[in-house]
Order: C-alpha cells, then structure tokens, then sequence
C-alpha cells in the first residue's frame, strides 16, 4: 500500500512538471529531487525539451537534467547521447555566462559526482575557486545557502573553505 502511495505521488508530480511552463524557480527546486528520482527526472527533462537554446541558465540546467537521464538508461548508446547533449549544453550556457555563479556551480556539482572514467573533470578546481570568491555577492539568498550547503559536503572542498562557508548556512 505504501508503495502504490508513493507511486501515486511521484506520477502526480511528474504530470505536473511536464503539464507546466517551467520557470528558473521551479527548475532550481525541482533538479535536486530529479538527482534522486527517475520519474521526476524524465517528467523534468520532458518538460525542458525544446526550452534550451544553450545562451541561459535554464540551458544549463538543461544540460545537468539530460546528464541525469543517462543515469536512468539502461541503453550505453543512449547513455552516452545524454551525457554528450547534456554536457554541450552546460558547456554552451556557461560559455556565454562566464560570470554566471549558478552555472559554474551546476558544472561543479555534476563534475563532482560524475565517474572520472568520462573524464569531464577537468574544471571542478577552477569552478570552485571562482564559486568562493564570488559567492559573497551572490544576491540569490537561497541560492547562496543550496551552494554552501552542497560544498560544505563536498569532499572537494577543505576544512579551511568548509569554515567558511558555514555563515552562508543560514
């Protein structure tokens, strides 16, 4: 009974994902469930396909969803397709956001959970760095707190950096 509840509830949430014109703020919530769930990521990827033109933010998110999806393929052909079309279009959105915080910790995020077999690995550092530095002047108060939250976990990050970030916490 309680399984058939839960699958209820994920159906529901993914029709609503899909049934809906995203936005930023919705995406922003609803990727970290899409890390943890199939459902919700393919609702999420539906719901992006199209949207993505590789210049934005949602692009990048775009882009981590299709990284996602080949998690959730059996297929290694099509594994491989995600992870190529997903990695193109964070790589589009961040070369023409430079700047763009969320983007560099997006890249961050899904560089640091990534097999290193597949060797897209090579700017976890350099985002970091620039993460740091910059995340005092990230405006986006809850924002600020979800990327300090993740490096404070991330076994990329030292003691020196975890301590500072800890007053973003909140």
């Amino acid at each position: 009974m309680k399984t058939f509840l839960v699958s209820c509830l994920l159906s529901l949430v993914s029709v609503s994902i899909v049934a809906q014109d995203l936005t930023l703020d919705e995406v922003r919530k609803k990727y970290p469930l899409a890390t943890k769930n199939d459902s919700i990521c393919k609702a999420l990827c539906n719901g992006l396909n199209g949207k993505a033109d590789g210049t934005d933010v949602l692009s990048g998110y775009a882009g981590g969803v299709a990284m996602l999806m080949a998690k959730s393929t059996a297929n290694p052909f099509s594994k491989m397709e995600y992870f190529k079309e997903g990695k193109k279009l964070l790589e589009d959105a961040i070369s023409h956001n430079k700047n763009d915080i969320e983007l560099r910790f997006l890249r961050f995020a899904i560089q640091d959970n990534l097999p290193s077999i597949l060797g897209y690995n090579e700017n976890l550092e350099e985002d970091k760095s620039y993460i740091m530095k910059y995340l005092p002047m990230l405006d986006k108060r809850e924002l600020r707190k979800a990327i300090a939250n993740y490096l404070i976990k991330s076994e990329k990050t030292d003691d020196k950096e975890k301590t500072s970030l800890k007053k973003y916490q909140n």
